[in-house]
């Protein structure tokens, strides 16, 4: 199809030619011929000329609002916060009450059942932190604990402090063992700080409560009050006074356990982080 712009182009061409040969444009007035060249050259052009689109309206409502002018920046971790003490928990078990970080604990029959964990090569101390109590310097914690199935020989109760460097543990067996641990990651190693074979716990699948009382002394470090059935077999003094989480001990695999009634509270202002992966042993 030929161009109409091209078409115009030619005609008007043609046109020129014929009036220039004649000397003469419309209106019967003759022109000067380097008049007549420049008169051509601008009709030609004029016809060549595209001609230009209409515009649509734009059926886009106007913005409501100027956009941000300031780009977002990176979201940074939060910082521990501290919650203003006292803090009072209690927990039947009767269902799951959040409190509780733990990768292997169910709720069953208004009890917490903890373990157990898959047969392995190595001995881990598994903890079920108490998420809700934050971490503390002093505090009391108590609990109704029975030993369920499995070696009767692990050892099981209260997670007592836990840091980025070292975590402390309180706990009882079936065979009446009574003992406080510390464990320090930077050289992987336990170290028994006291104990003692005490018969107030009950053996074999029987219930026994546990207590744990944590409480800064006059030289500013704290002393470590252990409970069992309304007993206080051991008091473990002088300990570095620094807040800690809390919760449940289980050693080693193939071992399950029944908590109840737990109990805790502090005067501390807790710190609560964002989570507890720093503990692991």
């Amino acid at each position: 199809m030929m161009n109409a712009g091209w078409s115009i182009i030619k005609v008007s061409a043609m046109c020129a030619i014929l009036l220039s040969a004649c000397g003469l444009v419309p209106g019967g007035d003759e022109l000067p011929a380097d008049q007549l060249a420049s008169t051509m050259v601008a009709e030609t052009a004029a016809a060549a000329a595209p001609v230009p689109s209409p515009t649509l309206a734009s059926t886009s409502p106007p913005p409501t609002e100027e956009p941000p002018t300031d780009l977002p920046t990176a979201t940074q971790r939060p910082a521990p916060t501290n919650t203003p003490g006292p803090l009072a928990l209690q927990d039947d078990f009767s269902a799951d009450s959040g409190y509780w970080d733990c990768d292997q604990c169910t709720f069953e029959n208004g009890q917490l059942h903890y373990g157990p964990y898959p047969v392995s090569g190595a001995f881990v101390q598994h903890m079920a932190v108490c998420a809700a109590c934050g971490m503390v310097t002093n505090y009391r914690m108590s609990a109704d604990v029975q030993f369920g199935d499995g070696p009767s020989e692990r050892g099981f109760g209260f997670l007592a402090r836990g840091t980025e460097e070292y975590i402390l543990t309180f706990e009882i067996t079936p065979w009446q063992d009574f003992d406080f641990w510390k464990f320090e990651y930077a050289t992987g190693e336990w170290t028994w700080v006291n104990g003692i074979f005490a018969g107030a716990v009950r053996p074999g699948n029987q219930v026994n409560r546990i207590e744990i009382e944590v409480a800064t002394n006059a030289s500013g470090s704290v002393d470590v009050s252990l409970r069992v059935n309304g007993k206080t077999p051991l008091v473990i003094f002088n300990q570095p006074a620094e807040p800690g989480a809390v919760g449940f001990t289980l050693y080693g695999h193939a071992v399950d356990l029944f908590f109840d009634n737990f109990e805790f509270a502090t005067e501390d202002s807790p710190i609560f982080p964002e989570n507890f992966d720093f503990l692991s042993a």
